[in-house]
């Protein structure tokens, strides 16, 4: 069974603290409106891995279907992030996602930043392709109008319960910039868009949808005492969170579909109790079968587009028969870490030989060919490092190199030398970052795979200052994948970027 992380110190308590009554006569008399938000919507089929068997929008479909059913005034929100972070998102760009939430029908949608990998010119379509609202407090345009025209915020009536919505993105750095999309600021926008609700009309229960962490979820809760509940993103990908904050609530499901909110505002006179619950969309739920078809056939077309060209490749990217990555310069190591290097505009780009996985002949350069360099899907990163620690990284990369071990360097912005003869730790001879001699107190800009940043194959950057952290990242093929089309024709050579001392 997966865990339900619920904030409380008991469940008594939390229904005293939300005035959830017991008599069953009041129950009676009192009108009650529905919630459901879900979120992170990056697979239309299920996610099957170390954490289980979930997600899915035919198993979606079930959920919303079946809470329907039972109160057909059910308002159906999305939190956002429908596109990139996966295979299936960075091929597709979120298109498949828009139309099966047309066939169910849901209600609103917030930006997550990830909506935006593709350039805002895609999530203009993909917002003008919806048949639900979308909504944005504090995202504009240059000029400072609501992007792509959507409302600042929603207000439902359900049965006499007033309902406003309000939505917030935060993050904007972490995807992709072209200046059509500005992020302003979250309380401020959040206080502006509830007071202008209020002065509309008068509401019940004032619901956030946020795309941001858990502690500025917080912070808003404090500077906004209006608001009442915020539905925000995921916070891990097999638990669904129950948050309380003081008599109010913040509520995360799983990342993936993994799980779907429920929320039942009842409404008796003036008095106004909320109840959170959450609804797993895992294996035991059954698969809609239209909606099943619907996925299959996006998945079944997902192998043709791997098939696509997407840049000309004029010479071959040479992994090394004898996994030559691990130990020298290769120039499939040079494309990659250019690429994250471009990626981010960074100083350095730094990518492990050991996680390249295969070469790739001259000719058409595709999808497939992109997945099957990087097919571990790890996170591009962006870190601010100390000069010291980036030689200690290149130090712990040669550390192995009699056993061709995957820590090994490829480099780009960054030429290095190291003697394989010397004793660990004293390897690495001259380094050079852009032509200059690496100085130990500088910060520099470093991409590089999450899983490396993470302390993976013994290297260690505790203390270093996160730019851009792995929840917010793109992953090393979609990255890789963005560089070959912008460069229309790869030539990728060896450069004398690493020398090997005899």
């Amino acid at each position: 069974m997966k865990r339900i992380f619920v904030i409380v110190f008991s469940i008594a308590l939390t229904l005293s603290m939300i005035g959830i009554g017991t008599d069953a006569s009041a129950k009676e008399k009192s009108r009650k409106a529905t919630i459901l938000y879900f979120n992170d919507a990056h697979e239309i089929s299920p996610v099957v891995n170390s954490y289980g068997d979930r997600g899915g929008v035919a198993r979606l479909k079930t959920v919303i279907d079946k809470v329907r059913a039972e109160n057909k005034k059910t308002i159906v929100t999305f939190g956002g992030d429908l596109g990139g972070g996966t295979l299936f998102g960075g091929v597709f760009q979120g298109y498949p996602i828009v139309e099966a939430f047309n066939k169910m029908n849901i209600d609103l949608a917030n930006f997550g930043q990830h909506d935006f990998d593709f350039g805002s010119e895609i999530t203009n379509d993909l917002v003008s392709k919806s048949d639900f609202q979308w909504i944005s407090s504090n995202l504009t345009d240059a000029e400072g109008n609501p992007f792509a025209e959507v409302p600042t915020y929603k207000i439902y009536n359900v049965k006499g319960i007033k309902i406003g919505f309000i939505s917030l993105t935060d993050d904007m750095h972490t995807t992709t910039q072209d200046g059509s999309v500005i992020q302003q600021d979250l309380i401020s926008s959040a206080k502006k868009a509830v007071k202008k609700m209020k002065k509309r009309k008068k509401v019940d229960v004032i619901v956030a949808l946020t795309q941001e962490s858990l502690e500025k979820d917080k912070l808003l809760l404090d500077a906004i005492p209006e608001i009442d509940v915020v539905f925000t993103e995921e916070k891990a990908e097999d638990q669904s969170f129950i948050y309380p904050h003081e008599d109010r609530f913040i509520l995360a499901p799983e990342g993936n579909i993994g799980s779907v909110i429920r929320l039942d505002i009842h409404k008796q006179k003036k008095e106004i109790n909320i109840q959170p619950e959450v609804l797993e969309v895992d294996n035991r739920v059954p698969e809609d079968p239209k909606m099943k078809a619907f996925a299959d056939y996006y998945q079944n077309k997902l192998d043709e587009e791997l098939g696509k060209t997407i840049a000309k490749l004029e010479t071959p990217l040479l992994y090394g028969e004898n996994h030559e990555s691990r130990y020298q310069e290769t120039n499939i190591g040079n494309f990659v870490a250019d690429s994250y290097r471009a990626f981010y505009k960074a100083d350095i780009g730094f990518m492990m030989g050991g996680g390249i996985r295969s070469s790739v002949d001259s000719g058409n350069f595709t999808l497939r060919d992109a997945y099957s360099i990087l097919p571990f899907r790890n996170k591009v990163v962006l870190a601010s490092i100390k000069g010291e620690t980036i030689r200690a990284a290149l130090e712990n990369g040669v550390s192995k190199v009699e056993n061709q071990a995957g820590g090994f360097l490829q480099v780009s912005g960054v030429k290095y030398s190291y003697h394989p003869e010397n004793s660990v730790g004293e390897r690495v001879t001259e380094v050079l970052v852009n032509q200059e001699p690496l100085l130990p107190n500088k910060d520099y800009l470093v991409a590089m795979p999450s899983y490396m940043y993470n302390n993976g194959d013994g290297f260690n950057f505790n203390g270093s200052e996160t730019i851009v952290a792995e929840e917010n990242a793109r992953t090393d093929a979609e990255v890789l994948i963005e560089y070959a089309k912008s460069l229309k024709v790869i030539q990728a050579d060896v450069e004398g970027r690493i020398t090997v001392l005899k």
